[in-house]
């Protein structure tokens, strides 16, 4: 049975030694038995010979998991199955992920990276010729006070942990920075997922996580689409801005709308800028890198290599560094 499982949910060969640390038994039996197939709590209940309560129970733990997904049409919930690639995502989040041994965390977490950037490359490509490529996840580099309009928009709000900062485990910043807002809020609350906030907890929580160093995206364009969610990133485990890195999609994909222009009469040389850049467009010069950590150090921009993410205006003592939208 596990065998047929790994083919038919698309395991990917680096995990199957830990599949039974992800799937347990009754959920592989019943991916084979779905046979990629939408199905009822009664036609479930059918397959693999429980009670319609057994059913409807197991059906909702296994939608937790990330192991069906759920659509509800005229009332009726139709559970499908879903792949790895998801599975891995809750699983990560969730569940054991830690007790892999770091190694093999690492060898998935870059396969998760290039699974990624297999599924948006074709998007990103076409947005980079200057076409329209339907709408890519964390759209867009967003400064802090966009996000907090957003928060105020909101109906519904809650957290969840980061899945990339979770899967790649390269920094110490905060993880429970996910954002979603009223339906998608919804929705990760009937899953069984996500904490409540209230908007005032939510503007606590960007700035804290603008503090520790995360940047934000999401869809500028969310009074036109509605509201769906804000995520905050780092950019060296983020799968967008590892693929946008690994793409050359950087102002395209997530987009750059801000640059940072400093105004270096009123820098006073303390270097937090060059802390907070993920990306090294403030750096110290190669001659002065070595110098003793308690002299002030001279301070160079690179423009080419701004994201527009704000973190070093946010942080700048001497208020030297605005935000300039790009023309």
């Amino acid at each position: 049975m596990v065998e047929r499982f790994v083919d038919v949910f698309g395991v990917w060969e680096e995990a199957r030694p830990y599949i039974s640390l992800m799937v347990d038994e009754r959920e592989m039996a019943l991916i084979l038995q779905m046979q990629g197939r939408a199905v009822t709590v009664d036609q479930a209940a059918r397959l693999m010979d429980m009670s319609g309560d057994e059913a409807a129970s197991f059906l909702a733990r296994c939608y937790s998991r990330g192991i069906v997904s759920k659509k509800v049409e005229n009332g009726v919930a139709f559970y499908s199955p879903t792949d790895f690639y998801t599975r891995l995502d809750y699983f990560a989040r969730y569940d054991n992920w830690d007790d892999l041994p770091r190694e093999a965390r690492q060898v998935i977490d870059r396969r998760y990276l290039d699974e990624f950037i297999a599924r948006q490359r074709p998007k990103v490509e076409a947005a980079l010729d200057g076409m329209s490529s339907g709408r890519l996840p964390n759209d867009a580099v967003m400064l802090l006070g966009e996000v907090e309009e957003m928060i105020d928009a909101a109906t519904d709000i809650v957290v969840l942990p980061c899945d990339c900062r979770r899967l790649g485990q390269n920094c110490e910043r905060p993880v429970e920075t996910c954002i979603r807002f009223d339906q998608a809020a919804l929705d990760a609350l009937d899953q069984g997922h996500g904490r409540r906030l209230t908007r005032n907890e939510a503007k606590t929580l960007v700035r804290h996580a603008d503090h520790k160093g995360l940047m934000h995206t999401g869809d500028i364009q969310w009074r036109e689409h509605g509201l769906h969610d804000v995520c905050n990133c780092c950019a060296c485990d983020c799968y967008p801005f590892r693929a946008g890195i690994e793409l050359g999609s950087k102002g395209v994909w997530p987009q750059s709308r801000y640059i940072a222009v400093r105004d270096s009469n009123l820098c006073d040389l303390c270097g937090s800028c060059v802390k907070r850049c993920h990306f090294g467009a403030f750096y110290h010069p190669e001659a002065e890198a070595k110098v003793e950590a308690k002299v002030k150090r001279k301070v160079e921009f690179d423009p080419d290599k701004c994201w527009g993410c704000g973190l070093c205006a946010n942080t700048c003592p001497a208020d030297a560094i605005e935000m300039q939208g790009r023309s």
